[in-house]
């Protein structure tokens, strides 16, 4: 330890500030954000000796040379609990660069900023020094971020201002000024400037091509040219960083990296929907200081991803940054919000087939639990990006169950979410129903149309064999009216079987027969229902509305169970069923349905009555479900001439990744 402390080479951080305590019994110190206290009498008097010489240029062993062993031995406690504490690096640590003497002076405060959060702070500036990066765009945001490029220390820009009426001219005389300016402050600068036709694919590729990061900023955002410019740079392995100006807001970034195939511009445009042709005009609040305010944000996010600024998530040493999502600038009032950016399902990069390897990794895959769910699913909530929105119990009746709302949002119709309903004996368990039935709703419709033309794989449930299906008997086109409407078949669950399993259970469900068919099958009693304590629960539930309850045994295929439950007398009574892989399972879901019926009936909120993707079974059925439990029924639907088909809603990689268990249960002709 000792000699480890003394071949440091220590140099405090940036704005690090320290005071003696109130008590005078030790030292606080600060980095403006967290403060750091260490005690000891005399610890605020070694410090305040100490600090002038703690510059990077001294050993440990150099500043303690000529002190006794205890004083030394102070010191070096005191340097080893600074680093420890972050407040202090080594230096000699830091990986070599080859800035100049005139650079490491004329950038100190570039090069402080990057050292307040990583090491080697020279060499991460010297990257983004070095990297060739051209600014594509036009008018005031587009100058200004040249500006900014030059003023940040990039020695190789480019600037390819488009044509942009009216502000031509003010932009080719700026980029003059600028590229005498940048000789004068540093000449080690080279600003090159060309026109570009945004909509000449030669010239636009041939721009790309010729840099390392390509930042896009212009008064009025040109959606063609954008889009056309992101496709490239995927294609190029380039970097792009755009400014998206939407109505009244600026939206910069995400970072389109060349590792993050993923991330494309095009999932924030389909997200947050394109504008009417009346507001394609410049926005009406970008004016004054306003451009280069929305520049200096596209500039600094092109600084934080080369030089991992302060993005935590950027490794320690090698590589650039990985700063996530975008920033929204509200242009009227300069106020900014982060949002979490969702690749959308609609932009296709490679191969997103399903095989028949990948269903059986889902087979085999870890349950996703109530609470892991709700964790996972948090970069989804975005509240302007987001998939879903905030699970809501507002202005619903909450006894005897409890009842939640959703907003999911449409990947065919940004900005126009639809809702669906989550119902369950406390809020974890609503919000956990509410959660699938969200991701299912929105997986089912997550494909392309060019998609719907093409054969998507499946599981043939009766032996396991892989088996193409047309993907229009899978997911549900552009413009479906009922969008919250789950289609027969789909499923979210805990595991690949029990979703399966819940996407069998739906096919009975729905065919359940109407009106009063029912009435003329088995008539149960009470006390003949095998009842779980969940089964018990609702019906004292029941009990209390004091109507009387009939159960009737409905006949079902083999392999299952379908119950019907009346609640009253006709003409006003109250029907729900429920379907199982044992009565007991039927029961408590016909149960479960009838007391959320009554419920929504009661408090005159019929919009949250059973629907076929509302399921209250006990999560206990989630545990058992297999494919044993579900083989008698499966062979009955074959029999009749019926093969049923479990294809993953995998269309969305986001959605899949946090929910890997959603799933379309379809029957198709033997």
């Amino acid at each position: 330890m000792h000699s480890t402390i003394a071949a440091m080479y220590p140099r405090m951080r940036t704005g690090i500030f320290f005071t003696p305590t109130t008590e005078g019994d030790g030292v606080l110190l600060t980095n403006g954000s967290e403060v750091v206290s260490f005690l000891g009498a005399s610890t605020y008097a070694w410090l305040d000796r100490l600090s002038p010489h703690l510059d990077g240029s001294h050993s440990v062993a150099d500043l303690t040379a000529s002190l006794p062993p205890a004083p030394r031995q102070m010191v070096e406690k005191l340097v080893g609990a600074l680093h420890e504490a972050g407040l202090v690096r080594d230096v000699s640590q830091d990986r070599a660069h080859s800035l100049t003497a005139d650079e490491l002076e004329l950038y100190a405060t570039e090069i402080a900023f990057v050292e307040a959060f990583h090491t080697s702070p020279a060499l991460r500036f010297q990257r983004y020094r070095e990297t060739r990066v051209a600014v594509i765009g036009s008018g005031a945001v587009f100058a200004a971020a040249v500006e900014g490029a030059l003023l940040t220390g990039v020695a190789r820009l480019s600037a390819r201002p488009t044509p942009e009426r009216g502000s031509e001219d003010r932009v080719r005389e700026r980029l003059v000024e600028l590229t005498v300016e940048a000789g004068r402050h540093d000449p080690g600068q080279r600003l090159e400037t060309a026109a570009l036709d945004p909509a000449d694919p030669v010239a636009l590729r041939d721009a790309v091509e010729a840099a390392d990061l390509v930042l896009y900023a212009a008064d009025r955002t040109d959606p063609g040219a954008l889009l056309a410019l992101d496709g490239i740079c995927a294609d190029l392995g380039r970097t792009l960083i755009p400014v998206t100006l939407y109505r009244d807001e600026a939206w910069v970034g995400p970072t389109c990296a060349a590792d993050r195939p993923e991330t494309r511009w095009e999932s924030l445009w389909l997200r947050l929907g394109e504008r009417p042709e009346a507001e394609r005009d410049r926005p009406r609040f970008l004016t004054g200081p306003v451009p280069g305010i929305v520049a200096n944000h596209l500039i600094f996010r092109a600084f934080e991803h080369l030089t991992g600024g302060a993005d935590a998530s950027a490794p320690d040493e090698d590589g650039p940054g990985r700063a996530s999502g975008t920033v929204r600038l509200d242009l009227e009032t300069l106020q900014t919000s982060a949002h979490e950016l969702a690749p959308h399902p609609l932009v296709r990069r490679g191969d997103r087939s399903t095989d028949g390897r990948r269903i059986r990794e889902l087979a085999d895959g870890a349950a996703v639990d109530a609470s892991e769910l709700a964790a996972r699913v948090v970069p989804l909530t975005d509240d302007r990006l987001g998939i879903l929105g905030p699970v809501s119990e507002a202005h619903l009746e909450q006894f005897p169950l409890r009842v939640v709302r959703l907003a999911v949002t449409d990947p065919h119709r940004p900005g126009t979410p639809f809702t669906v309903w989550g119902a369950g004996s406390d809020f974890p368990r609503s919000q956990d129903a509410a959660l699938r039935h969200g991701l299912a709703a929105h997986a089912v419709r997550s494909a392309a149309a060019t998609t719907l033309t093409d054969g998507v794989t499946g599981v043939r449930l009766v032996d396991g064999a892989n088996l193409t299906v047309p993907a229009a008997q899978v997911f549900v086109p552009a413009g479906d009216a009922e969008a919250g409407v789950l289609p027969v078949g789909t499923a979210g669950a805990a595991t690949w079987a029990a979703a399966v399993e819940q996407g069998l259970l739906d096919h009975v469900l729905r065919g359940a027969p109407a009106g009063a068919a029912w009435k003329s099958t088995d008539r149960r009693t009470t006390a003949q229902l095998d009842l779980t304590a969940g089964s018990q629960r609702f019906l004292e539930l029941l009990a209390a509305s004091g109507k009387a309850l009939t159960a009737y045994a409905v006949d079902a295929p083999a392999g299952v169970h379908l119950y019907a439950f009346q609640l009253g007398a006709d003409p006003a009574a109250l029907v729900e069923h429920g379907a199982g892989f044992t009565a007991a399972e039927a029961v408590e879901a016909g149960l479960g349905r009838l007391l959320l019926a009554w419920q929504a009936d009661n408090a005159g909120q019929p919009e949250y009555a059973p629907a076929p993707a509302v399921n209250l079974r006990t999560s206990a059925a989630d545990t058992r479900a297999d494919a044993l439990r579900h083989a008698p029924f499966v062979e009955a639907l074959h029999t009749a001439g019926a093969v049923a088909v479990a294809v993953p809603l995998d269309g969305d990689p986001a959605v899949q990744a946090v929910l890997p268990y959603l799933v379309r249960v379809v029957l198709i002709d033997a």
